[in-house]
């Protein structure tokens, strides 16, 4: 097994600290509260401010350091996540403090207004030109109540931000260096904390994460890759389990022509009517958890006869349209600049993804109203700069956690051999956690190669 570098003391008693107390109701009482302030805008540190909520469960036994979490989203209540989820992290707390905050613009409701940040940009599917320009004019209008509600926060939600975010949250602490779990679009963050604070950085896991290092183009690529491989393992399961409504048929080719009918004529679904790119995106929500499987087996059974009503409509336009969380995602530079560039993407897709082609571009067109360049593109890592990494990929996920975990020398990816989405912490996966609390607490990486198997089998 490869080993870090020891832990490194607390910084100086002059680092700025915090005050902790009870959470509060609907929180554990295992967990301890503190409040934090920081600038809206990072280069201008004597401006606007926010406070942050931040959480810690204490370590239960002699801490050897910290672990900052985040639960992905983006914009995921770190407080409330890792209350829900605290009995996952008891082996990591024998030996460490686990930290994390509820971050700018999130879904807590701290920093932005709900009632006008919670609805956002429709899912689309323009076919022309003049149809793209009309969805991006009802996407920005769509944007408009959140922005105006918070102009200045909003211009500042990206993971980079957010990222300074964290780094103050350490400073708090006393920290010198922290070790870091991000889970699902945590990775971002991650991501961009590595970039700009590479030397504060002991270890880094990164669960079922998007690929923020590679070009936009790249990245997408890899997710299509991903999603396909789920897909298949979805036809083989359908195809030898009683609990498959479409085990008789030939499941690929009865959802390609589901699609193809509805592309021609929409199909019914109660009230509703669902066209090709409708199907493709509920399902896109479906494929990656292996408990609704029966569920996308029952609906393409239904949908071949006529009947789109077995696909749930809260699937539809995925990634979630919270325009706050939205902001996200296209200040980090998952968006296309222009009507060219969108169509390139599309043809792209078709040649990689052919049960799921569009079904990403159309979720990402709600970015192309936002300003003309993202504050914080995918860029690299800073090589020779950070410690080997940890990485998590289920089959869906893995191409990108890889493409993040290889530019770093002496990093492994466990392979979870399924699809699955958050095996540390949506799943609480025996396997991923004994690897990654390893890691995070000792610095023994797993032998390159390791997979865990399919949990619960």
């Amino acid at each position: 097994m490869a080993m870090l570098g020891a832990h490194v003391p607390a910084a100086s008693a002059a680092a700025p600290s915090l005050t902790w107390s009870a959470c509060g109701e609907k929180i554990s009482a295992e967990l301890q509260c503190a409040k934090l302030t920081v600038p809206v805008d990072w280069s201008k540190p004597g401006g606007k401010t926010i406070t942050l909520t931040v959480g810690r469960a204490p370590a239960t036994g002699a801490a050897v350091g910290t672990v900052l979490f985040n639960p992905g989203g983006p914009g995921g209540a770190g407080v409330q996540e890792l209350s829900r989820a605290l009995p996952r992290f008891a082996g990591l707390r024998t030996r460490m403090n686990v930290v994390t905050w509820n971050p700018r613009g999130g879904v807590s409701g701290e920093h932005v207004p709900l009632e006008s940040c919670a609805a956002g940009p429709a899912f689309a599917t323009p076919d022309s030109r003049r149809e793209y320009d009309q969805v991006l004019k009802a996407n920005a209008a769509g944007i408009a109540a959140c922005r105006d509600a918070v102009p200045d926060l909003f211009a500042h939600l990206d993971s980079a931000s957010q990222a300074r975010d964290m780094d103050a949250v350490r400073a708090a602490l006393g920290e010198e260096k922290i070790s870091f779990l991000g889970n699902s679009y945590g990775g971002v963050l991650g991501a961009s904390y590595a970039r700009l604070f590479p030397h504060r950085l002991r270890a880094m896991a990164l669960d079922s994460v998007p690929d923020h290092v590679d070009p936009f183009a790249k990245s997408e690529r890899l997710q299509y890759e991903g999603l396909e491989a789920g897909f298949r393992r979805f036809v083989r399961w359908c195809a030898g389990s009683s609990d498959c409504a479409l085990r008789d048929a030939e499941v690929e080719k009865t959802w390609q022509a589901v699609v193809r009918r509805a592309e021609r004529r929409p199909l019914a679904a109660g009230t509703r009517r669902y066209d090709g790119d409708d199907l493709k995106s509920l399902a896109y929500a479906m494929v990656g958890d292996k408990a609704r499987w029966p569920k996308l087996g029952e609906a393409i059974a239904s949908a071949a006869k006529g009947d789109a009503s077995g696909f749930d409509p809260q699937g539809r336009g995925m990634p979630p349209r919270v325009t706050a969380m939205l902001a996200v995602n296209c200040a980090d530079g998952f968006r296309y600049d222009g009507y060219r560039a969108y169509r390139a993407a599309v043809r792209r897709s078709a040649a990689i993804s052919p049960n799921f082609s569009g079904v990403r571009e159309n979720a990402w067109l709600a970015c192309s109203p936002w300003a003309p360049k993202a504050p914080n593109p995918p860029a690299p890592l800073p090589v020779g700069k950070l410690p080997p990494l940890l990485g998590v990929g289920p089959v869906y996920e893995y191409p990108s956690v890889r493409a993040i975990t290889d530019q770093v020398p002496g990093s492994v990816t466990i392979k979870y051999d399924d699809v699955g989405h958050g095996r540390y912490l949506n799943a609480g996966d025996p396997c991923v956690i004994a690897h990654v609390d390893r890691y995070l607490i000792d610095g023994r990486l797993p032998a390159p190669g390791t997979t865990c198997p399919s949990w619960p089998a």
